[in-house]
């Protein structure tokens, strides 16, 4: 099982760990038969020479996609260093009440998140709102940081948000959706020997034979109220250990 404690992101330990590669790869969907929940959204970037600007991000945004409490979301400019005190420097809640996704320029893991935003919007939202929930209920108001200890269900809602897969279940037949884009990232990098966190998701035998988008939907509809359920992260196993191997042998 993972576990809260562990890295986010499981890792083997005889992986070297590499330098975030800077340069904008247009080819990023063809890097692992898994990246493709991703590809419907994310095929308009491989038209790219150069890395994606905010408002590029914004402008492929489907208009549907908002928080939980309603605000559609926008990604925002991450300026410099993070802020460390004030409103500007809670990340979820400004997500929450205003939609705004602080972003940084030119960075593979933010660019990842924003595609997961575009492909599962309805689970990431419900994410955020178990997360701002639990923010609020240890942290001192007026809001101007976050509080000193964070509860297990954050630590088990980060760990899924980053390193996430969906197994779409039809009778014997499994399908991985990758949903942390701490994955993708890693995968860019060319790290491959790494596991996920994973939840298991029943679907109906017509699943196999809907287009890509619709499978999406369903999947996103169906995490969303899973995850958005609080006593899930408080059960003893919420998640199960998935690694890339795995996954790539059910394609």
């Amino acid at each position: 099982m993972a576990h809260p404690n562990e890295s986010r992101v499981e890792k083997k330990e005889h992986i070297v760990p590499q330098l975030t590669f800077r340069s904008w790869n247009s080819q990023f969907l063809k890097c692992s038969e898994l990246f493709f929940p991703i590809m419907p959204y994310g095929k308009v970037f491989s038209n790219f020479c150069s890395w994606p600007q905010l408002n590029d991000l914004n402008v492929h945004l489907p208009s549907f996609i908002c928080s939980w409490s309603g605000q559609k979301i926008n990604f925002v400019l991450q300026r410099g260093m993070r802020v460390k005190e004030g409103f500007e420097g809670l990340y979820e809640p400004r997500i929450f009440l205003l939609g705004e996704v602080r972003t940084r320029l030119e960075n593979w893991h933010d660019f990842f998140n924003a595609q997961i935003w575009y492909s599962f919007p309805k689970t990431k939202s419900a994410l955020n709102m178990r997360q701002f929930f639990a923010f609020d209920e240890h942290a001192e108001f007026p809001w101007c940081k976050s509080p000193p200890n964070r509860m297990r269900e954050q630590d088990y809602m980060t760990m899924f948000d980053e390193g996430g897969c969906l197994i779409a279940k039809i009778n014997n037949v499994k399908v991985p959706f990758i949903f942390g884009h701490a994955i993708y990232e890693r995968m860019l990098y060319g790290q491959t020997d790494l596991s996920m966190c994973a939840i298991t998701i029943e679907c109906e035998v017509s699943f196999l034979n809907k287009r890509l988008k619709d499978q999406l939907k369903i999947l996103d509809l169906k995490a969303a109220k899973i995850l958005s359920n609080r006593n899930i992260y408080y059960e003893n196993k919420p998640f199960f250990t998935f690694s890339i191997a795995k996954a790539l042998s059910y394609l």
